[in-house]
């Protein structure tokens, strides 16, 4: 039987336990001293590797994982080891399929890079998925039952490591689990509800949920996702929060307490539970000794369909409110948006998708429609959806024709877009569907084929059925195609409006996909074209349609789809028409023109918004004006920084909002440094921190997170880098006189090396304060070692700047 029918046919008849923890067992044994890399332990101690998983075996685990978690080429040349990929992932497999024999699935173990994806980080999706692929290639060769992707932060990595792994193998399963901070939410934004859906439509067999807190909070997690699929769900916690005692990391849950949230975990929807940080065999036996009392719980297939931007989900249904796409940006007909297209400048795109979803969009269509000469589609849809998600957290329809720009456009793309089109022409058909199917995108199909438009409901019918069934074979679920019947403008094709009604009625009738239509081309050339707009628009909801594609701004627009939403049982008890009606009110009534911005104002908007195109004219402006350079940074870039920063706290920007409005001020400062260099005076320093990652870790995201910040609210920042020695972390804050020394640590197996400094701190007699964080650090942590704690990069700004003028935290 191979790998995926097994794993299937488990997970129907009973709940799958996982293995625990390798790295703190091996630390334990004293094979982990300071700075050496655990997955190096494949090749200089196979038979200690080997015991652990057979430990495991003998504990009750149905799957376990190689010890491959960091051998991939990016994390091992932080340790010299960069050419091992090969040998460390196959003897790693080899070791873990010694120890199963066929009692158990050996599923090979995959974890993230330490860098983010661009535009926040070194890594393309593509030359990331080309790391995963190397590391997955070298997993299958060695004999792995399956892929264990875990402990992914950044949805969009997750994503480049299916892409990787599904392309080094097609036949076996992949599990992809994903880490949340205690908000819910992954380092990069994304809720459990978007997790699942970007995973799903890239086609991965499990969804998962491990590391980053104990077992209490990651039953509602499950729950959120059991609730809007049936993919099987793989939780993995770990025992508990870490504490210092007795100079070692210990865990707050033994096995007893550990296992004692088995049923609610499978309550909550679970299909496989096990462990990490902190969990050891122990644990895993008597977590396999409940599952054996517990039964999957039964799921069914949601009758609705998602998609999802970074962070936020859209859901669309028949028992569902109506969402409308903007449809705002597209440049036909609008000189000054086609204007600054021409000029790469896109933050008239990013206005354009912010104004649309206050007006009540829930997804934005991205059209740059590149006609001209010198111009490149494919270049410039990439950038005008990086805008757009850079501007708001809906999901984006990628709206073309050009397939090259399609792909480019998809690569960029952070969630699960819609793609704008495809035809009934097989090759054009053919080729958006492997696109689909490969960056886990729906795609939008147009009733046309090499003939043009059918007359008739019937002929277009036959054309989205083809559609329809192209894409079901490649492996898309119905709930992910849309079928766009088209709209004719009624001045030149009066007769087929009755026609499109009528296909869309069918369309939906016998094949049990989404429709769209695009609605404002009705209207065209027409007078009243909002009345025609919006009756066409009721006519077309009553047929069936889910999706209009309109400007939702539109007067009277939502009074009809609020309306239309009643009257065809989208809003039980008309919750939302009677929350939203006014008497002789519009809905939608147009806002007041904002009063002019001025430059100081504008520069701050920009760097919040993480726009660079207009930075240099604004911060110019502002010194011909006669600003002082150090006047700009404490009244634009720092008071804009404050703003982001507090809303992140309140969890209204996410990490990617923090780095882009970051690296925004970054450039201002850039821009300032001449004249900020000229008139530098040391009162303007807020102080000195020596910074690093601990000896032992090579994890680097958050702690230049950090930094970025630390400097952007005036701090001397010495970034000493990863895997810092601690007498150099302690000899370099004697050197630069620092007064604050900030460190990282991200894996528990280095976390006494934040203990060490402290106590070289203390032996040198060096008085400052230490700052320390990290996902797996704790308050309790630090207070144990003479410490302060920053949980996040925003709080760490806080306390250093309480510290550094005499305060506590």
């Amino acid at each position: 039987m191979q790998s995926r029918e097994k794993l299937r046919t488990w997970l129907q008849q009973r709940v799958l336990v996982g293995d625990g923890a390798m790295g703190t067992i091996l630390q334990d044994k004293g094979l982990l001293p300071a700075g050496h890399c655990p997955d190096l332990l494949n090749l200089s101690a196979p038979d200690a590797v080997q015991e652990v998983h057979e430990q495991y075996l003998a504990a009750g685990a149905n799957l376990i994982q190689t010890n491959t978690f960091g051998a991939n080429r990016v994390k091992l040349a932080a340790y010299g080891a960069a050419e091992l990929v090969r040998e460390i992932n196959q003897r790693g497999a080899d070791l873990a399929r010694r120890a199963a024999k066929s009692a158990c699935l050996v599923a090979g173990n995959i974890g993230p890079t330490g860098q983010l994806l661009e535009p926040f980080g070194p890594l393309s999706l593509a030359a990331a998925a080309d790391i995963f692929y190397e590391q997955a290639q070298a997993l299958v060769a060695a004999g792995a039952d399956l892929f264990l992707i875990e402990t992914m932060s950044d949805l969009h990595e997750a994503k480049a490591a299916v892409m990787g792994a599904r392309a080094a193998s097609s036949k076996l399963p992949i599990i992809c689990s994903v880490t949340y901070t205690e908000d819910l939410r992954t380092l990069t934004g994304a809720d459990p509800e978007t997790v699942i859906t970007v995973l799903e439509a890239l086609g991965v067999d499990v969804v998962g949920s491990n590391c980053g807190f104990g077992p209490d909070l990651m039953a509602e997690i499950l729950a959120r996702q059991w609730a809007i699929s049936d993919l099987p769900l793989l939780a993995q916690p770990n025992a508990g929060l870490p504490r210092w005692q007795d100079g070692r990391t210990v865990y707050s849950l033994g096995p007893e307490e550990f296992a004692a949230y088995a049923s609610e975990l499978v309550a909550a929807g679970a299909n496989i539970i096990g462990g990490c940080c902190g969990t050891t065999p122990a644990h895993i036996r008597l977590l396999a000794e409940q599952a054996q009392r517990l039964n999957p719980k039964p799921r069914s297939q949601p009758r609705f369909s998602k998609l999802a931007g970074a962070s936020q989900t859209v859901y669309i249904g028949e028992k569902l409110p109506t969402p409308v796409v903007g449809e705002r940006i597209n440049p036909t007909g609008r000189r000054r948006l086609a204007k600054s297209l021409r000029e790469r400048k896109f933050h008239l795109v990013a206005e354009e998708a912010q104004a649309q979803v206050k007006a009540g969009a829930a997804l934005i269509d991205v059209n740059v429609g590149v006609r001209a000469p010198g111009l490149a589609e494919a270049e410039l849809l990439p950038q005008a959806v990086l805008a757009v998600q850079r501007a708001v957290a809906v999901p984006v329809v990628i709206d073309t024709s050009d397939l090259q720009a399609m792909e480019a456009a998809l690569q960029v793309c952070r969630g699960k877009p819609l793609l704008n089109s495809t035809t009934g022409q097989p090759q054009v058909l053919e080729k958006v569907t492997d696109l689909a199917s490969k960056y886990g995108a729906a795609i939008l199909g147009l009733t046309l084929d090499d003939t043009g438009i059918p007359a008739k409901a019937k002929e277009r019918l036959a054309i989205a059925r083809r559609i329809v069934e192209q894409a079901l074979a490649k492996g898309l679920r119905r709930q992910d195609i849309y079928i766009d019947a088209l709209t004719l403008t009624v001045g030149a094709s009066q007769e087929q409006l009755v026609e499109t009604l009528r296909a869309v009625y069918l369309i939906k009738e016998e094949l049990g996909v989404r429709t769209t239509l695009g609605v404002s081309n009705v209207s065209h050339g027409m007078p009243q074209r909002a009345t025609l707009n919006n009756t066409f628009l009721a006519m077309a909801l009553g047929a069936g349609l889910d999706l209009p594609i309109i400007n939702p701004d539109q007067l009277g627009l939502w009074e009809v789809i609020r309306a239309a939403d009643v009257l065809t049982n989208r809003d039980p008890q008309a919750k939302l028409f009677l929350a939203t009606a006014t008497e002789g009110t519009q809905l939608n009534t147009p806002a007041p023109q904002p009063a002019r911005i001025d430059d100081e104002q504008q520069l701050q908007r920009e760097i919040l918004a993480g726009e660079t195109s207009r930075l240099a004219d604004l911060t110019q402006s502002l010194l011909q004006a006669g600003w002082p350079a150090l006047e700009i940074v404490n009244s634009c870039i720092i008071p804009a920084m404050e703003v982001a920063g507090n809303k992140f706290e309140q969890k209204e920007f996410f990490l990617p909002q923090l780095l882009l409005a970051a690296e925004a001020a970054q450039k201002t400062f850039r821009i300032l440094h001449p004249e900020l260099k000229r008139q530098a005076t040391n009162s303007s320093l807020a102080g000195t921190v020596i910074l690093a990652t601990v000896q032992g870790d090579i994890h680097d995201i958050g702690k230049s997170i950090v930094g970025l910040l630390l400097e952007n609210h005036g701090f001397r920042v010495v970034d000493l880098g990863k895997n810092v020695p601690n007498e150099q972390v302690v000899d370099a804050a004697i050197a630069e006189q620092a007064d604050l020394i900030a460190l990282s640590a991200l894996m528990t197996t280095t976390m006494p090396e934040m203990a060490a400094v402290a106590e070289l701190m203390r032996a040198k007699g060096l008085s400052i304060p230490l700052l320390i964080g990290g996902a797996v650090v704790t308050d309790e942590f630090a207070a144990s070692i003479g410490a302060h704690y920053a949980p996040d990069a925003t709080s760490a700004v806080r306390v250093a700047k309480s510290l550094v003028k005499g305060g506590k935290s």
